[in-house]
């Protein structure tokens, strides 16, 4: 094979036509269900009809609910690589992107084959004024699929406040990022565990570049160079032929977003997803390490929030509702920013400054402002928050007092609210420790009391149904744990008591 043919003329030849092209937009209350539209329904799982008679298509004006060859198809990506049909040289290598369409129901691919995919399923009618809620253009592997498919309840219809409780922020908000986006504001005040917004993104793809099956044959035959090459053409587009199945108006706005990668006011969808996605913790292929099999999702909602390292809202993905939920951490007055934070906020501060540079992001919180108090609390998150080897220690140990692992906790606490730390693990343990010490001690009132601000904490991380189990008080009576603190202390004073008595017998 000749070197550099990706650079010549018949080596760029290398995807086929029947590719969809992007097109050039580059322009700058309580938690309620919404009833779902008929749009939003999952197509029916029926038997795969892949040869359907073209009259038959032209006379169907209404899409049929029943009927999954009205849905949006699937369309399954092929790469091949092989000798180019075009030279007369045996040594000149083309690679092609190949699509194939199949029913939205279909699940029989290969576990690690690259499919576009709507989810949940639509009517090939279906519009964001008929259905709300919206829905997902994916590119994933038919096992992320069929995962998706076989997820309990799903799809169902998205959870949102009776009320608006965000708005998109204007250039008269001050901002805790320097080159900020838009930012989303708060329009009320908001307790911990409050929903802010549920969304759907519009395109979830994979982190990392995939590829398929395209250098399983003639391998050997490339360098590694050209192997990268092809690689990145094939990815670009594969990224463009899910991207073509958005809406007008969803790429639109899509362009709209930020790219930190924009050279020359051109932006690439590759750097626009790199820039707003968040991470679908609920979506990663199996076997696949080093962060390979994880999905990325870009909301055009939730991507104009901004960074802080003192964040006051957790996002989290809902796999029945298939959408990205976002929740207060802790309270929030009217008209404060609703901020997350991008990188691991736990990291000293140079470190964070380091990481944040990636997104051309200067963070300008009080952490941020103040680095040498961060960096020394931060230390003092991990020494002093309590363990279970502290809490064992406790237990046994009746001489020590009955509230001193609740004050340190307590401490703790203190200093991670004054942090804005509340949706980290140290505060997670720091609620534990009290909750437990409570069950210890058999005082089910305190226990239940912070067993419920656990079970917030709980819900803004993990969703509903996680924290719903705190309010019974059972929970705390029933445990494990139940008075096991009382009972330790009573053993020892009865042991204490017997031989003090048996000393009396002695003497006398």
């Amino acid at each position: 094979m000749k070197r550099g043919f990706l650079n010549s003329a018949k080596g760029k030849q290398a995807i086929s036509t029947q590719a969809p092209q992007a097109p050039d937009v580059r322009e700058k209350g309580g938690d309620q269900p919404r009833e779902s539209s008929p749009a939003s329904v999952s197509a029916p799982v029926a038997s795969n009809k892949n040869d359907i008679n073209e009259e038959e298509k032209e006379t169907k004006s209404i899409p049929s609910e029943k009927n999954p060859d009205d849905y949006k198809k699937d369309q399954r990506i092929v790469h091949h690589l092989g000798p180019s049909p075009d030279s007369p040289e045996k040594d000149i290598w083309t690679a092609n992107q190949l699509i194939e369409d199949a029913p939205s129901d279909t699940l029989d691919y290969e576990i690690h084959e690259l499919i576009c995919s709507t989810q949940p399923a639509q009517l090939t009618n279906a519009t964001r004024e008929t259905n709300p809620d919206g829905w997902t253009e994916c590119l994933l592997t038919g096992l992320m699929k069929q995962t998706i498919l076989e997820t309990p309840l799903f799809p169902q219809p998205l959870s949102q406040p009776n009320h608006s409780r965000h708005r998109v922020g204007d250039a008269s908000h001050k901002s805790t990022t320097l080159k900020p986006l838009p930012g989303l504001y708060a329009t009320q005040e908001l307790d911990m565990g409050d929903l802010i917004l549920s969304e759907r993104p519009v395109l979830i793809v994979p982190v990392m570049m995939r590829v398929g099956e395209i250098f399983y044959q003639t391998l050997s035959e490339l360098t590694q160079r050209e192997r990268l090459d092809v690689a990145r053409n094939q990815w670009q587009k594969a990224l463009e032929t899910v991207f073509a199945r958005l809406s007008k108006e969803d790429q639109k706005e899509f362009w709209s977003l930020r790219d930190i990668q924009e050279k020359d006011g051109k932006k690439s969808i590759d750097g626009i997803v790199k820039t707003n996605g968040f991470a679908i913790l609920g979506l990663a292929d199996p076997g696949l390490k080093d962060n390979l099999g994880a999905y990325t999702g870009v909301c055009l909602v939730l991507s104009q929030l901004n960074h802080s390292c003192r964040p006051n809202v957790e996002r989290y993905w809902d796999m029945p509702s298939f959408s990205m939920q976002l929740r207060a951490t802790r309270r929030i007055a009217k008209d404060e920013e609703l901020t997350v934070s991008f990188i691991n906020q736990f990291e000293p501060y140079a470190v964070r400054k380091k990481d944040l540079s990636l997104f051309n992001i200067v963070c300008s919180c009080q952490s941020c402002k103040k680095p040498k108090i961060g960096d020394m609390r931060r230390k003092q998150f991990i020494k002093g928050t309590p363990t279970s080897d502290d809490f064992t220690y406790w237990i046994k140990e009746v001489s020590l007092p009955g509230d001193q692992l609740i004050k340190r906790a307590l401490v703790q606490i203190s200093l991670l609210e004054d942090d804005g730390l509340e949706n980290s693990p140290y505060y997670q343990e720091c609620l534990t420790t009290i909750m437990v010490c409570y069950v210890a001690l058999g005082d089910a009132k305190m226990a239940m009391r912070w067993g419920k601000k656990l079970g917030k904490w709980e819900l803004c991380k993990f969703g509903p149904g996680s924290g719903a189990d705190y309010e019974r008080s059972e929970r705390y009576t029933k445990h494990q744990l139940w008075k096991l603190r009382v009972n330790v202390e009573n053993s020892y004073r009865a042991t204490a008591y017997a031989m003090k008595e048996k000393m009396k017998d002695v003497d006398e």
